[in-house]
């Protein structure tokens, strides 16, 4: 029988406490990279995210990472885009993350939850699927405008995230003179428009898309690894903690039971 060869002591406890720390920590990863530069952007905006307390001028665009040192699964370069307005990166800067599921990113504000991040999800879906894919600089700075508006858009919910109106709100745009009724020329119209087309009932839903995250000023952001995803733990990691969990079952039967015997 397995019983007899559990440890009767206390130390059985601890010992067991460090198996399932040990098995719970491989499901996390960090992920070290280099923010290249430089990054570039013709245009700009002045947005505001406290209902026009104060407004802060702003270049919206895609941002393009080199990886340092990851886990398995992260392309040796990829794009990503921020998800926590005023926060900053340096270019040529080297910065290290936690990669993490995107409802705990925008760490500035406690994480999003999961209402902003399947919006995420949904607006990825439909109008940028594909990470590896750069893209030009209109359609760039509309899907980061259409980000922030959602991660920090305190009135939530499908049909409130107004680019000029609301906690949230943009003015000056520097391309306004392209916007063409009907076209999407410009960024506002062309964000405006994607934010209007969510439906908010369940997807679908882009794949793969994660969030890299970091405390202290750094900005966050969104990433897509496309091969396996780094945040599922590898067959062995389910083995450690299936073992883990046996353990416990039985160590606790046989604390009971020997209770049960004292009495």
């Amino acid at each position: 029988m397995l019983s007899h060869l559990l440890p009767r002591k206390p130390g059985f406890r601890r010992g067991l406490s460090l198996l399932l720390l040990s098995a719970s920590s491989a499901f996390a990863a960090t992920v070290t990279v280099h923010f290249n530069s430089p990054y570039t952007t013709s245009k700009t905006v002045d947005r505001t995210v406290d209902g026009g307390t104060s407004w802060y001028l702003q270049d919206p665009g895609q941002f393009n990472f080199s990886l340092v040192s990851g886990p398995n699964g992260i392309p040796s370069q990829f794009y990503t885009f921020c998800i926590e307005p005023r926060e900053f990166l340096t270019p040529g800067q080297t910065y290290t993350y936690n990669l993490a599921m995107i409802e705990a990113g925008a760490t500035n504000i406690g994480g999003m939850g999961a209402t902003k991040a399947n919006l995420l999800r949904e607006l990825l879906n439909d109008f940028y699927p594909d990470f590896s894919v750069q893209m030009d600089e209109l359609h760039a700075a509309a899907l980061q405008v259409a980000i922030w508006e959602i991660v920090r858009e305190n009135q939530q919910g499908v049909g409130t995230y107004n680019l000029s109106t609301g906690d949230v709100r943009y003015r000056t745009w520097s391309d306004s003179a392209a916007c063409i009724s009907g076209q999407y020329t410009c960024v506002q119209d062309l964000a405006q428009h994607w934010l209007n087309s969510l439906t908010g009932t369940g997807g679908p839903y882009m794949q793969n898309v994660d969030a890299l995250i970091l405390a202290g000023g750094v900005q966050d952001v969104l990433v897509q690894f496309n091969g396996p995803n780094p945040l599922v733990p590898e067959p062995g990691t389910f083995v450690l903690m299936g073992s883990a969990l046996i353990l416990a079952g039985v160590g606790s039967r046989r604390l009971r039971w020997q209770s049960g015997r004292s009495r």
